[in-house]
């Protein structure tokens, strides 16, 4: 009988055991997770030095290189946006899903 009590009394104390090192372990992870709380209000309370914004030439607008709408390009190549459409579309840059652009150079050079 006494041994029954024997075991019963260590496997209390095992699961005692147990969900103290459970309770430990997620007390831990709690106090972790406060310190990068704690971390991340600490970052974002502190100011960014400012940006100074890049300086545009005049000439940007002369750029080559620069991309300009269908319409823009229509304009400086003398022909229509449907004619650009049609012959020049391998000079088309995708701007986004439903718009294009085209090189200033490529433009003129039509």
């Amino acid at each position: 009988m006494s041994s029954n009590l024997a075991l019963l009394l260590d496997g209390v104390a095992f699961a005692l055991k147990d969900a103290a090192d459970r309770s430990a372990f997620a007390l831990k992870d709690a106090a972790d997770r406060i310190e990068v709380v704690r971390a991340a209000a600490q970052v974002a309370e502190r100011k960014p030095a400012p940006v100074k914004p890049p300086e545009r030439d005049q000439d940007s607008k002369d750029d080559p290189d620069r991309i300009v709408t269908l319409a823009e390009a229509a304009r400086l190549s003398s022909l229509s946006i449907d004619t650009l459409r049609r012959n020049h579309r391998d000079k088309f840059i995708q701007l986004s899903e439903r718009r294009f652009g085209m090189r200033r150079r490529d433009a003129l050079l039509l």
